[in-house]
């Protein structure tokens, strides 16, 4: 994909059919929103983000790997919300490991709030229903994905991800992880990425220069991710930034450059958040993707603009 394919730098949303948004950039989708995947009951379906690309047009994302056919591009997810599982495949299980249990739960789109394109940014909001396997609404999620600061010239745009949820379920929730459960450094839930297989053993940077290992549990403003491409060679940057406005600002993180690269707003990694009945928790995160390999400067810098 030539840089020229991508125009002045103008978004536009195109709905090109019912399960699927797409975010064009000139003639390249820079971004597909998958809202309906025909994903199997037991990887618990919910939607999600692939192909991520760059301006220069490298997907960034993986979907339905051999290791973990759950994890899919990036969406937004919960392994232990009591006792259910939100996030796909077997449930962890104090004193008896990784466990098979009818207890894989759905994300499911209800209804489109807006869908805006100017020549700026696109904007999506939606409502969702978190179900149980038993088929109990237990959250309602309102939902924004925001897409913008596109620069060609520097090779970078950013996603907002909001997610609002509420607790329609009636009772107290115990939205945990692994860890929270007895698994050490598997404290993953909330917002999630799974890179493309040719970013194994990527570089992974924090602003206080944290790599993949020292920064799994870590909490640091932003995390960064730079593999390299297949064919072209060509690196990217995956550059994660927290909200100040969260309630654990700043979040610690999920994340290893091996056996498969992964990133996650850890958000219960050290603890569990309990959401009460009608209670609201809304956390926002962003991600950069960034065309090349930035200095630290460069990435604080496109860290603290996104945070804006």
């Amino acid at each position: 994909m030539s840089r020229a394919a991508v125009g002045d730098g103008t978004l536009e949303l195109a709905e090109e059919d019912d399960d699927r948004v797409r975010v064009r950039l000139g003639d390249l989708v820079l971004a597909e929103y998958v809202v309906a995947p025909a994903t199997p009951a037991g990887d618990s379906p919910k939607p999600y983000l692939h192909p991520l690309r760059t301006t220069a047009g490298e997907v960034v994302t993986a979907v339905r790997p051999h290791d973990h056919t759950w994890h899919n591009g990036l969406q937004f997810t919960m392994a232990h919300l009591s006792g259910e599982n939100f996030w796909g495949g077997r449930t962890y299980v104090r004193g008896r490991g990784y466990t098979p249990l009818d207890n894989n739960g759905t994300v499911g789109h209800v209804r489109w709030e807006s869908l805006v394109s100017t020549a700026g940014h696109c904007e999506l909001r939606h409502e969702l229903a978190w179900r149980t396997a038993a088929g109990l609404r237990w959250l309602t999620e309102h939902r924004t994905l925001r897409f913008g600061d596109v620069s060609v010239d520097g090779g970078h745009w950013t996603l907002t991800w909001t997610s609002r949820l509420r607790n329609t379920s009636g009772r107290e929730l115990r939205w945990g992880s692994p860890v929270t459960e007895g698994r050490d450094t598997a404290g993953y839930g909330g917002l999630f990425w799974r890179g493309p297989r040719s970013f194994v053993g990527g570089e992974v940077r924090t602003p206080d220069g944290r790599t993949a290992d020292g920064a799994m549990g870590h909490q640091a403003p932003w995390l960064a991710f730079t593999g390299r491409h297949d064919v072209s060679l060509r690196t990217s940057t995956l550059l994660f930034a927290d909200s100040p406005a969260n309630p654990a600002y700043p979040t610690a993180w999920y994340v290893r450059a091996e056996p498969f690269p992964v990133v996650s707003f850890a958000t219960t990694y050290h603890r569990p958040w309990l959401l009460e009945p009608g209670g609201e928790l809304t956390l926002t995160h962003h991600l950069v993707v960034v065309d090349g390999e930035p200095d630290p400067a460069r990435l604080a810098e496109l860290a603290a603009r996104a945070a804006e």
